[in-house]
């Protein structure tokens, strides 16, 4: 997989060579059920949130995804485009990874800076 990503570097400074670990989810409950689709950390203070052992989170959408049409077999590649905001994201990888991602699609972004 190769992931392209814009953060707020502002928010959550990165550098160089930072490990860390990152969640692409439709939806933020627990139990793994849709939500409303927008994120507020207040509305899910009894029920838990993923979000809650990560330092940062966005929200965004699929507005595109591209096929390897040459190769038309299982293991063509695809590129899936989520804008959170503005920020983008371009994760491609082998099709089998990627058949679960559809344009419109709801998509948050988890993430935590990994310490060794």
């Amino acid at each position: 997989m190769d992931l392209i990503l814009d953060i707020n570097s502002w928010l959550y400074p990165m550098e160089l060579g930072d490990k860390f670990r990152l969640v692409l989810a439709t939806t933020l409950r627990e139990d793994g059920y849709p939500d409303a689709g927008d994120w507020n950390p207040q509305g899910l203070e009894n029920e838990g949130s993923r979000a809650d052992s990560f330092e940062y989170v966005m929200s965004g959408k699929v507005y595109r995804i591209e096929g390897d049409e040459a190769a038309m077999e299982s293991s063509s590649r695809l590129s899936a485009y989520v804008s959170f905001g503005g920020l983008l994201m371009r994760l491609q990888g082998d099709a089998n990874n990627l058949h679960s991602f559809e344009v419109d699609q709801h998509m948050y972004l988890l993430m935590k800076k990994i310490f060794m």
